[in-house]
C-alpha cells in the first residue's frame, strides 16, 4: 500500500497522481520529505496520508480505465484494417467510404461509439468472399467501394449474420387526459415472475430517439437494476454527459440537483439520511410524538447515546428486568448490534456511554413462527413528499432467525436467536435458502396431524419467506393478516410524515431557495417530482399484532442471493421505475 511505501522507502515513492513526496509545514523549512525523518506522524499528518492514498487510488483507476479503453480501440482498429484489406479495400479513400456507409445507421453513444457494432459485424466474416477477393484486383475509387459493399452484403447474407439489434423502449399511456406516456419496464424472464398485463403497453420502433441512464460507482451495481434498465431499452452513459434520463447514484449533491432538467429523474431525495440514520429518525418521530401523543407510538423507546446516557440509566434502574438492544447510528447488516439486560455491569455501561449510537427497548413479546423470531422487510417507494405519494410493494421478505427464541438472560449473546438479519443468520449451519418453488425448500410446509412441524420438516423449511408465504401461514394459524398490513401502512405513512419537514429544508437549501420549501425549482427546471426513492422498512410484529418500526434502509440491498430474492427484487425495481414516470 502507499502508506507502507512511504514508511519503508528511502526515495520518493512512485505516485500515479504525479506527487513525488509529502512536504508538511515543518518539513518545508528543513526541505526534508516526511519518510526520511523517521518520526511518528500526528493525526493531522495521517489524515493527509489517507487523503493522498485515496486520491492516488482513484487517479490510478481512472488512468487504468483510459489505457484499457485506448488499447481496446487500437486492437479494434487493427482488426478493422485487416478485415477491410481482405475485402479488397487497399486505399484510405475507399476505406473511408466503406466505413461511412457501414456506420451511417450506427449512432450508439456508449463508451466507444460506432466501433463495437461495426467491428462485431466485420469479425463475423472471417473468410473473404470470392467477390471481395476479385475486387482487390479490379477498379479503384468508387467502383472498388461499390464492390466491397456488395461483398459485405453477400457475405453477411451467406453467414446469416446481422447487426446488433437496437434496444427499443416500451411506453405506457397515461390514464389522465393531457399527460404524455411514460416508460414501461417489464420483468425479466430469468427472475421467474409472472409478467404484468401488457394490454396498455405500446411497443415502439426505431423512430423513437435513444434513451440513456447513468449509473455511478458511488453505489453498488446490482444485476436487478442493470438488467431491468437494459431490457427497458436504455443505454448506459457516463454521468458527466448529462444526457441521461435516469441517474442511479447516491444522494445527489446540490450542484447535481441544480443541473437536473425537467425530464430527468434520480433515485434519491437530498437529505433522506434523516430517515436512514437511526438517531435522526428517532428525533423526528419523538418530535411528532411530543406533538400528537399516543398515535405516534410506532417505535420502541430509544435513547441517543452518549447525550442521553443519564436518562437511560434512570429508566434502566426503574425496570431491572427489561431488555435493550444497542445499535450504531449508521451501520447495517447487523454490524455492532448487542442485546443487553438492565442489569449490565457498570464498566459496560460506561463503555456504552462513550460510544455514538442508540439503545432501543427490546420488544418483550415478539410474534413467533413456530418458536422462531422474525421481522419483515417492507419495500416502499416514495415519488413525492408534497403531495405525499407512497406506494407499498405487495411483496416483501420475511426474515427468520435460525435459533428458537428465548428471553432468558443467558441467551442474550446468541445473535442468531435475537437478530433476524439475513447477513447474520446465513452464517448459521441451520440456515436453509428459499428456492421459491424451484426445489424442495420453500417457506410454508404442510402441518402434521398435531398442528406442529416434525423435526424433518422443520429442518427442511427455509428461513426467508415472501409475504405471500406468510399470509398462507397466518391462514393456517388463524391470524389476521389484514390487520397486520393495515398497521404497517399506518406506520409507513406516519414515518414519512415525520421526516417531511427536514427533507423539505434540505431540498430548498440545495436549490438555494430556502423560503420556497418544496416549491423551489432548479436553474434548469428541477422540481419536487424529479426524485424518487426506494426504502426498506424493517418492521417487527408483537404477539398483540402491533407493528413496531425498527429502522429504515434508504439504500436497501437489491442483491439476488436466492431465487426468491431475484424474483421479488427484480419486480421491485421494474415496478419502481415504471412508477417513477420516466418520459421519452
Amino acid at each position: 500500500s502507499l502508506s507502507l511505501a512511504l514508511a519503508s522507502s528511502s526515495s520518493p515513492p512512485p505516485c500515479a497522481t504525479g506527487f513525488r513526496g509529502i512536504l508538511l509545514p515543518e518539513d518545508l523549512q528543513r526541505n526534508k520529505p516526511y519518510w526520511r525523518r523517521g518520526t511518528r506522524p500526528s493525526k493531522q499528518r495521517l489524515g493527509g496520508l489517507r487523503m493522498l492514498r485515496r486520491q492516488t487510488r482513484h487517479s490510478s483507476l481512472r488512468r487504468r480505465r483510459v489505457c484499457t479503453r485506448y488499447m481496446k480501440l487500437h486492437r479494434l482498429a487493427r482488426v478493422r484494417r485487416k478485415q477491410l484489406a481482405s475485402r479488397g479495400v487497399d486505399s484510405p479513400q475507399s476505406a473511408r467510404r466503406v466505413l461511412a456507409v457501414e456506420d451511417a445507421d450506427d449512432d450508439d453513444d456508449e463508451e466507444m461509439p460506432q466501433v463495437e457494432q461495426t467491428v462485431s459485424a466485420l469479425l463475423s466474416n472471417d473468410q473473404p468472399s470470392p467477390s471481395a477477393a476479385s475486387g482487390k484486383a479490379s477498379k479503384r475509387g468508387a467502383e472498388s467501394s461499390t464492390t466491397c459493399l456488395a461483398a459485405t452484403e453477400t457475405t453477411a447474407a451467406a453467414d446469416g449474420t446481422s447487426e446488433k439489434p437496437r434496444r427499443l423502449v416500451t411506453l405506457l399511456p397515461s390514464v389522465f387526459e393531457g399527460r404524455g406516456p411514460v416508460l414501461f419496464f417489464s420483468y425479466t424472464s430469468a427472475c421467474g415472475a409472472t409478467q404484468r398485463p401488457m394490454q396498455r403497453a405500446v411497443h415502439t420502433g426505431p423512430e423513437v430517439p435513444k434513451m440513456y441512464y447513468a449509473h455511478t460507482d458511488k453505489v453498488h451495481e446490482y444485476n436487478a437494476v442493470i438488467n431491468i434498465l437494459r431490457q427497458g431499452g436504455l443505454y448506459r452513459l457516463c454521468a458527466d454527459s448529462h444526457r441521461w434520463s435516469l441517474l442511479w447514484s447516491n444522494h445527489p449533491p446540490p450542484e447535481t440537483l441544480r443541473a437536473i432538467k425537467p425530464c430527468q429523474k434520480t433515485n434519491h431525495f437530498p437529505g433522506s439520511h434523516h430517515l436512514g440514520r437511526k438517531d435522526l429518525i428517532w428525533r423526528n418521530i419523538a418530535r411528532m410524538k411530543t406533538r400528537y401523543g399516543a398515535p405516534y407510538e410506532i417505535t420502541p423507546e430509544v435513547f441517543i447515546l452518549p447525550r442521553e446516557m443519564e436518562s437511560f440509566s434512570t429508566t434502566r434502574s426503574k425496570d431491572p428486568e427489561g431488555l435493550w438492544i444497542w445499535k450504531p447510528c449508521s451501520s447495517s447488516c447487523g454490524r455492532g448490534i448487542k442485546v443487553l439486560s438492565s442489569s449490565i455491569a457498570q464498566e459496560e455501561a460506561r463503555e456504552l456511554g462513550r460510544k455514538r449510537g442508540i439503545i432501543q427497548r427490546y420488544v418483550p413479546e415478539p410474534l413467533l413462527i413456530d418458536g422462531y423470531k422474525f421481522d419483515l422487510r417492507i419495500y416502499v417507494v416514495v415519488l413525492s413528499y408534497d403531495p405525499l405519494k407512497i406506494y407499498i410493494n405487495d411483496e416483501g421478505l420475511v426474515r427468520i432467525a435460525t435459533e428458537k427464541y428465548s428471553n432468558s438472560p443467558e441467551s442474550l449473546s446468541s445473535r442468531t436467536m435475537h437478530l433476524t438479519n439475513y447477513s447474520v443468520n446465513k452464517q448459521s449451519d441451520k440456515f436453509v435458502q428459499n428456492t421459491d418453488g424451484r426445489g424442495a425448500k420453500t417457506g410454508v410446509e404442510k402441518e402434521t396431524k398435531g398442528g406442529a412441524l416434525n423435526e424433518e420438516e422443520e429442518g427442511s423449511r427455509a428461513f426467508k419467506w415472501s409475504l405471500a408465504e406468510l399470509k398462507e401461514y397466518f391462514k393456517q394459524k388463524g391470524l389476521d393478516y389484514e390487520k397486520m398490513t393495515a398497521g404497517i401502512e399506518d406506520l409507513v405513512i406516519k414515518t414519512c410524515l415525520a421526516v417531511e419537514l427536514p427533507l423539505r429544508s434540505e431540498w430548498s437549501k440545495a436549490l438555494l431557495q430556502e423560503e420556497e420549501g418544496w416549491s423551489a425549482r432548479g436553474e434548469n427546471g428541477c422540481h419536487r417530482s424529479s426524485c424518487f426513492e426506494i426504502y426498506g422498512f424493517d418492521v417487527l410484529m408483537d404477539s398483540a399484532m402491533k407493528a413496531w418500526l425498527l429502522e429504515v434502509n434508504i439504500c436497501p440491498s437489491l442483491s439476488s442471493g436466492s431465487p426468491l430474492d431475484k424474483r421479488i427484487k427484480t419486480k421491485l425495481v421494474a415496478d419502481s421505475l415504471t412508477l417513477a414516470g420516466i418520459r421519452p
